[in-house]
């Protein structure tokens, strides 16, 4: 079984030498990746090096900016069936709108940059992958409100299970919910439990006697 990762996060040019991206270091989807491995699963990360450096142990394609993200995405799924595709990078949602060319000279004043909504790569992820098996990612701020707003945007990119994190959850310790399409949910307390998540998922399509499951308390209530 085929398994494709992303992680990182995706810069945005502003001139030669500087970036717009986020607080993101790509460990989470690194760590999935490996778990997988050991599980027997053929994992592929497609992931940011920047805070991590070389990947080993772990078939991985490497990009840094956003362009070369898009790009690598489209290569990977146009040359390859993945029966799974966990896309845990996290991918700008603004591009700066005009780049300037080599460098901004120091000493103004004031700098505005104007600023346009990226492409979804997740559109694209699932036009080009149908049959694949789609988990996405979502974060938001507050816990307030999460699970509604994950369960609507797993609609709006028909993907199969969105994994919900909360900003102010993750200050503390990780803190997630596993949702799929019929309002289930799954709560996770660690990392560790979030890779048996994964893993449950993909033995579900692919059984292995060494399946690990998942702990964690199932509802239909979204409103948390």
């Amino acid at each position: 079984m085929k398994i494709l990762i992303t992680a990182g996060s995706t810069w945005i040019k502003v001139d030669e030498v500087r970036v717009l991206t986020n607080k993101f270091t790509g460990k989470t989807g690194l760590y999935l990746a490996q778990e997988l491995k050991k599980k027997g699963y053929t994992a592929t990360l497609l992931i940011n090096p920047h805070c991590i450096g070389e990947v080993k142990g772990v078939k991985a394609v490497y990009y840094r900016y956003f362009d070369e993200f898009k790009t690598a995405v489209r290569k990977l799924l146009k040359n390859n069936h993945f029966d799974m595709i966990v896309h845990a990078a996290a991918v700008s949602d603004y591009k700066v709108k005009s780049a300037f060319e080599g460098k901004i000279p120091s000493g103004k004043k004031e700098l505005n940059l104007k600023l346009a909504p990226a492409e979804k790569i997740i559109k694209q992820i699932r036009k080009l992958a149908k049959r694949s098996i789609l988990v996405q990612f979502k974060l938001e701020v507050k816990r307030k409100g999460l699970c509604e707003k994950a369960l609507k945007s797993l609609k709006e990119n028909k993907s199969n299970y969105v994994v919900a994190n909360a900003l102010e959850d993750l200050k503390r310790k990780y803190k997630a919910f596993i949702i799929d399409k019929d309002k289930n949910i799954i709560v996770i307390n660690s990392k560790k439990n979030l890779a048996r998540g994964i893993i449950n998922v993909a033995g579900a399509l692919s059984p292995r006697p060494d399946n690990n499951k998942i702990t964690g308390r199932g509802n239909s209530a979204l409103a948390r």
